[in-house]
């Protein structure tokens, strides 16, 4: 039996280009995608084609090069047989949208993506008639539809659409897991879920018990080892799932996993540059200011040495995140003069005249250091300072924290406390 090999790769796009994962249907359609590559045995089998097909889908998406690797992953799909065929299609148009959709041409993509998804459902409905069985024809079905889910609630805010995919993608999924539960690859999606709910506002807490089941920790992180120690397909999106433990408060012990786990999935994926960010973040959050530093520092050389469209268009705003966690450690270091070197070389974004700032003012220029303060507050009020929810998922605004530097280290003092 041929089955897709789909995975993480489409839940961390489905769940962090929309933000509102914190909502019941979501969960749902994440829970359904993280099984789609968890198979192998005698009966049932990855097809050439299509796993050559995801292998490429995967290095192009991890390193942040899905545009310029279309034409390739096009060309790789006219061999997989129908409807695997549409599947991938529809991914792929699926991923072109989650890129663009807020761009003036994401109802282009989102056409697109419409149409080859109801193409491909009809296609894996009347394949099911024949032989509803047919283990590969369900995870495909239920892929489209949690796919299907993702787009009704980030982008058209239609939750009951939303909810009513990912119900159908769970069904599908809970039937191929009570077939097969020896698959360790399969415990990835319920890794993902404990995690997530536990990360999640109180109201998801309390109802998802009753929907699905309870959150931990504990347990999620369990799960997550065991896919990466003997999962077959999927232990990279294992240590990629580590990241939501960098989602909201957590134990030291669970960082130190976390930051662990993501520094091997960087090592393998080494042009993904939201990670370094993360890493440096993870890293600082354990006082660990050495690493964190090197991490940031890492990623402005990858950045540098990135060729892609996507470092092309957000590469500013991916590069002010990094320079943070680096004049961050000047700054705890106290190293002004390097500091206030730095920020002037590098320009005039809101980055480098906050931390410029800060420097002059424990260099002792204050009338200065007040002034350029005011002056970066009015810049911070004009600025878009999120960083893209390409790979991540959670969001990060530098506005509010660089705006708190400037009012509470400069603004709110004078030159003789």
């Amino acid at each position: 039996m041929l089955i897709s090999s789909l995975v993480l790769k489409r839940i961390i796009i489905n769940f962090i280009y929309f933000p509102h994962v914190r909502l019941i249907p979501q969960l749902l359609i994440l829970y359904f995608l993280s099984s789609f590559n968890a198979f192998s045995s005698e009966d049932v089998r990855v097809p050439e084609l299509q796993n050559s097909f995801l292998k490429k889908y995967r290095e192009a998406h991890y390193n942040l090069k899905l545009i310029e690797f279309e034409p390739e992953l096009k060309l790789a799909i006219q061999g997989i047989a129908e409807p695997a065929r549409s599947a991938m299609q529809t991914l792929l148009s699926y991923s072109k949208f989650s890129i663009n959709f807020k761009e003036d041409h994401g109802r282009i993509y989102f056409k697109e993506f419409t149409e080859n998804a109801n193409k491909t459902i009809e296609l894996i409905e009347n394949t099911l008639a024949k032989n509803p069985e047919d283990v590969g024809a369900k995870l495909n079905l239920g892929l489209i539809y949690g796919l299907k889910g993702g787009v009704s609630l980030g982008y058209e805010k239609d939750y009951f659409d939303a909810y009513q995919f990912g119900s159908k993608g769970v069904s599908l999924l809970n039937e191929v897991h009570q077939e097969n539960p020896e698959f360790h690859d399969l415990e990835l999606s319920k890794g993902i879920l404990k995690i997530m709910i536990v990360q999640s506002t109180w109201y998801v807490r309390w109802l998802a018990p009753i929907i699905m089941e309870s959150g931990s920790i504990p347990e999620g992180i369990h799960h997550l080892e065991q896919v990466i120690e003997n999962g077959t397909h999927v232990s990279h999106e294992a240590l990629l799932a580590h990241v939501l433990l960098l989602w909201g408060d957590i134990d030291k012990n669970y960082l130190k996993k976390s930051t662990t786990a993501l520094v091997k999935f960087v090592e393998i994926y080494p042009e993904n540059l939201q990670i370094y960010v993360v890493l440096a973040r993870g890293f600082w959050l354990l006082k660990d200011f050495e690493k964190s530093n090197y991490y940031a520092l890492q990623g402005i050389a990858k950045l540098q040495n990135h060729r892609g469209q996507f470092a092309s268009r957000y590469g500013l705003t991916i590069q002010s995140f990094m320079l943070y966690w680096h004049y961050r450690y000047l700054a705890h270091k106290k190293e002004w003069f390097k500091l206030l070197r730095q920020t002037q070389q590098r320009g005039d974004l809101p980055i480098q005249s906050t931390f410029k700032t800060v420097a002059m003012w424990n260099m002792g220029q204050y009338d200065a250091a007040r002034k350029l303060a005011e002056e970066t507050l009015g810049v911070l009020e004009q600025s878009s300072l999120s960083m893209p929810l390409f790979i991540v998922p959670f969001a990060f605004d530098l506005g509010p924290t660089l705006k708190s530097i400037l009012k509470e280290n400069i603004l709110a003092k004078n030159e003789n406390e």
